[in-house]
């Protein structure tokens, strides 16, 4: 496999946990950026939740497809 197939799959796959990270361990990604933990479920709905679920799944599928998509490409 080339060079820059494999460097390719790595910039995915480093997408792929980054998106992973802000979707599914959000506390650790408030952490990083400086943000307060997620409040308490007290009816009111913390916005920078729904950003980062929404943002990391995006980021997260991006990985996925860009890294899948150029390695079927060069091996067929």
């Amino acid at each position: 496999m080339p060079g820059h197939v494999l460097i390719v799959d790595l910039f995915g796959l480093a997408l792929a946990v980054t998106g992973f990270c802000m979707a599914f361990r959000q506390s650790f990604v408030r952490r990083l950026i400086g943000r307060p933990p997620q409040p308490d479920r007290d009816g009111s709905e913390d916005p920078l939740t729904h950003i980062l679920r929404i943002a990391g799944v995006m980021v997260m599928v991006f990985g996925v497809v860009l890294s899948g998509m150029v390695t079927l490409f060069n091996l067929g």
